[in-house]
């Protein structure tokens, strides 16, 4: 049995923002029998409280841009070697070596449409390309939704934006290596499972 390799990564954390957003009273849509109406209270209830939207200023809007270009660096670093990884542990692949038999479903009325079933690996090797391909837009978009609800002061969303992130993150670093690889967060605390009750 191999030894164990060890990766420590370092989870992604909130930044500490001094900019506010704006706050302006807004309208909610709301559903009264078959018509819609517009009311300043949610579900147009005054017991539901009022209806609020935030707005960026020069200030927020300059904050938040030094730590998404930092953030999206490290994501871009991290993104490369997944890729390599990925190209390294998919090296022998070809996509007719998995296919595992092909089948008529329906002989007697359509005996040419024929169904392949492919083998694990082949789904395994689709569901990492899509990874790839998507995972960076949705950190970016992730991260800045964190920092704007920071500087709304919604800091329950924070906490689920940083665990989506760590999430991403994680399954990042982890993909496409031996069996004998283990990736942990540095800290004593994991973030994926500190707030967990």
């Amino acid at each position: 049995m191999s030894k164990i390799f060890t990766i420590k990564i370092t989870p992604v954390i909130k930044p500490f923002m001094r900019a506010k957003m704006t706050r302006h009273h807004s309208v909610c849509k709301y559903r009264n029998g078959s018509t819609y109406e517009y009311s300043p209270y949610r579900y147009g209830k005054p017991q539901c409280g009022r209806v609020y939207s935030y707005h960026d200023t020069d200030e927020t809007v300059a904050e938040r841009q030094p730590h998404i270009d930092r953030f999206v660096e490290i994501v871009e670093k991290v993104h490369a070697k997944a890729r390599d990884r990925f190209f390294a542990f998919y090296s022998d692949y070809n996509q007719d070596d998995e296919i595992i038999r092909v089948y008529a479903p329906y002989p007697t009325l359509a005996p040419n449409a024929t169904k392949t079933v492919y083998s694990q690996r082949k789904h395994q090797h689709d569901a990492h390309v899509v990874f790839l391909d998507e995972i960076k837009s949705k950190m970016r978009i992730q991260y800045n939704n964190m920092l704007c609800a920071l500087q709304r002061g919604d800091y329950q969303i924070a906490n689920d934006s940083l665990y989506r992130l760590n999430k991403y993150m994680f399954d990042l670093q982890s993909m496409c290596r031996p069996d004998h690889h283990e990736v942990i967060f540095k800290g004593k605390n994991n973030p994926l499972t500190a707030n967990r009750k």
